[in-house]
């Protein structure tokens, strides 16, 4: 057999290198395997030969030549002189960290080996941002044009608007604006004042008022915005006190004080009464004053019932029908109607029967979604049965298929002794899956509806997918270990993409066991039946093992997972909340102690970690309220929201006291979880337990009892 050419091995060994970057590929280092492994050739990979074939036998012969070398030689043995792309990524790191400590040389000289990395358009954006600090932006205008679809560059160009902005370039931010109309919304004060420089002033004025209102700092570019509107005469009156309503809801009455000052004498007074009026809201709300205008009556009305309803609701609705005979008789019967609903929704959610009364007897114009479904959720708690059905029936169309009503109506009947007509209803939910089918099918007795289906995506849309240079990006802050970094990419190249496309992506993050975007983008494209990607068994050793400390099973654990992160193991909530299960550190930091574990400051962005100690807590609740159900309620909103809700009404119902949970978001929290549970029991080829039983205490209480 003739030789290959030394041209034809460089070729091979290019071509190797180029595969190996590649966001698709996992190759480890291995002997060479008998034919069954051809099976396990990558999908992608096999797209990438059908697209070089094209080119000729000499390309299939050096794309033969790769796929051997990727089978059965380590990657050192392929290229003596080729640099890994794990080199890459070390001399990555080092160059960033070259550039935070100023070492100039090192980064320059670490930046020049890295030209075919992914991720060195990174390394020109925060060199940039580092000239930036220094006065210089001639390198950013350039990186920003050039990195356009990086989405870091957006970070950039934030920078650069406001570095123009201290220097008063007001007229290149109004083109940049008109360029890129999305950084106004990232930089509202600097369009503000980009507009009032560039004649729009009037916007500018109105907007300027808005911010004073709110208690914007305002900026030093922006003061001679300022300036010119208080010339303007402002803040007017009704801005004054649109102010004061802000200062005072945050109890802030030093400085609400201080803008009253510009007010007449008689009108400063009534700050006093309304400062009386939060400290004793009934006492003082029976003692109105006369001569407050309808301005001040309003927010002081507003703030005072408010206060009031949310210690005892009946009393805030006794002193309403009071005050509507003492206040200024020129406020609006609509205010009060709405005050009304604040107060009777207050009250249903803290379970009083008597607001289903006050609900039903709002105007028209007042009902809503939320009204009518605190009327349903009440009469259900009572076991009023024919009440229940009334207001079901009474909703919109729309609202009465949804599937907790349907289930709720099916439910009356049944408790009403019409199971004849409640069997239809239970039946079109059972096909479906979720909390309320799963009951359904759990009263007809029939199986849970899992079947689970794969992803359909082909070759050559992975590969189009695949080559994307944001995807690739968003690969390679992966393997960094920078999920949020990650994430923002795939978002950049996907977004406003169609469905088939969203499945590619779900095929493609499953391949990199990438769990929270297969989850996302199996929603995006509308795979649901697609289980198996979307419940993934992923962290097994670590739920295994939590489940055998705690007694807890493997399909809560899971569920509380699934549904506090979907897996993303850097999580972090906007109150701090982090990892996998979402502990704040405080939590997590009391249950090690409780655990006695070395470390009194865990690392919660560890899966073992976090698993642990979130399941340490979530078993804590459970002994605590003795059902999973309570013990998610607790997890999502706290134990001690949860002893309220239990001392104003008994878990005696449990899918009535699920269904009238006071928090819309703890509601399909514990609904989501407890539906999780059923899955993940599948998952593991269990056949699912009741979920009738598990919402209960100890044993079965059917709503009759």
């Amino acid at each position: 057999m003739k030789q290959p050419s030394t041209e034809l091995l460089k070729s091979i060994s290019a071509a190797a290198m180029s595969l190996r970057s590649l966001p698709f590929i996992r190759v480890r280092p291995t002997r060479c395997r008998t034919k069954s492994h051809a099976k396990t050739t990558p999908l992608v990979l096999k797209a990438y030969y059908s697209k070089l074939v094209t080119q000729g036998s000499g390309m299939r012969f050096v794309v033969m030549m790769v796929v051997l070398m990727l089978a059965c030689v380590p990657w050192t043995q392929a290229s003596a002189n080729t640099v890994s792309i794990e080199q890459q990524r070390q001399w990555f790191e080092q160059a960033r960290n070259a550039l935070d400590k100023n070492n100039m040389e090192s980064f320059h000289g670490l930046k020049a080996k890295l030209a075919d990395y992914p991720l060195t358009a990174y390394l020109d954006i925060w060199q940039a941002r580092e000239e930036l600090k220094q006065g210089h932006d001639a390198l950013a205008i350039k990186v920003i044009a050039q990195h356009a679809d990086v989405p870091e560059t957006i970070n950039l160009r934030v920078a650069w608007i406001e570095d123009l902005a201290k220097r008063k370039q007001w007229s290149k931010i109004s083109q940049q604006f008109e360029k890129d109309p999305a950084d106004i919304k990232r930089l509202p004060e600097i369009f503000m004042v980009s507009s009032w420089h560039n004649g729009a002033k009037e916007r500018a004025l109105q907007q300027f008022s808005e911010n004073w209102i709110k208690g914007h700092k305002v900026s030093e570019f922006a003061e001679a915005l300022q300036q010119n509107w208080l010339k303007q005469g402002h803040p007017t009156q009704a801005e004054r006190w649109a102010r004061i309503d802000r200062l005072a809801l945050q109890g802030q009455w030093k400085q609400a004080k201080e803008v009253a000052k510009a007010l007449p004498k008689a009108q400063q007074q009534w700050l006093n009464y309304w400062q009386n009026v939060q400290k004793q809201p009934e006492q003082q709300l029976a003692q109105w004053p006369a001569g407050i205008n309808i301005t001040a009556s309003r927010m002081i009305l507003a703030d005072g019932l408010n206060r009031l309803s949310r210690i005892d609701p009946v009393k805030a609705w006794d002193s309403l029908q009071l005050v509507r005979t003492t206040a200024d008789q020129g406020i609006s019967s609509s205010f009060y109607s709405l005050v009304e609903k604040d107060i009777a929704l207050r009250a249903a959610r803290q379970h009083m029967q008597l607001a289903a009364g006050w609900l039903n007897a709002l105007p028209v114009a007042d009902q809503d979604e939320d009204t009518r479904a605190w009327q349903a959720r009440l009469h259900i708690l009572n076991q009023e049965w024919q009440k229940a059905m009334q207001v079901i029936d009474a909703m919109p169309q729309n609202e009465q298929q949804e599937s907790n009503w349907s289930y709720w109506k099916a439910r009356a009947l049944e408790m009403l002794g019409e199971k004849e007509a409640a069997a239809p209803l239970y039946a079109k939910l059972a096909v479906l899956r979720g909390y309320y089918s799963f009951l359904s099918a759990e009263r007809l007795g029939l199986p849970l509806q899992m079947s689970s289906d794969s992803f359909q995506a082909s070759e050559a849309e992975l590969t189009a997918l695949s080559s994307k240079p944001a995807i690739i990006r968003a690969y390679e802050w992966l393997q960094l270990g920078n999920n949020n970094k990650a994430s923002r990419e795939w978002h950049f190249a996907l977004a406003g993409s169609q469905e088939d496309t969203w499945e590619t992506a779900a095929t493609l993050a499953a391949s990199w066991q990438w769990h929270d975007q297969v989850i996302r983008a199996a929603f995006k494209a509308d795979r649901l039946d697609a289980l198996e990607s979307r419940f993934p068994l992923a962290h097994g050793k670590d739920v295994v093992q939590a489940s055998t400390d705690t007694g807890l099973s493997p399909s809560a654990i899971w569920s509380i997972i699934r549904q506090e992160s979907a897996f993303n193991i850097q999580a972090t909530s906007y109150v701090g909340a982090r990892g996998l299960m979402q502990l704040m550190p405080k939590t997590a930091r009391a249950t090690a102690i409780k655990l006695k574990l070395k470390s009194r400051h865990p690392d919660l962005f560890s899966p073992a970690t976090n698993i642990q100690l979130g399941s340490a807590y979530l078993v804590e609740q459970k002994e605590r309220f003795g059902s999973l159900a309570l013990a998610a309620a607790a997890y999502n909103a706290g134990p001690h929201r949860v002893n309220t809700w239990l001392q104003r009404t008994p878990f005696d119902a449990p899918e009535a006291w699920v269904e009238a949970i006071p928090f819309n978001e703890t509601r399909q929290y514990v609904q989501q979880v407890m539906a999780f549970v059923s899955v993940y029991e599948w998952r593991q080829e269990k056949t699912p337990s009741s979920l009738i039983t598990r919402l209960n205490r100890e044993q079965q209480v059917s709503l009759n009892q």
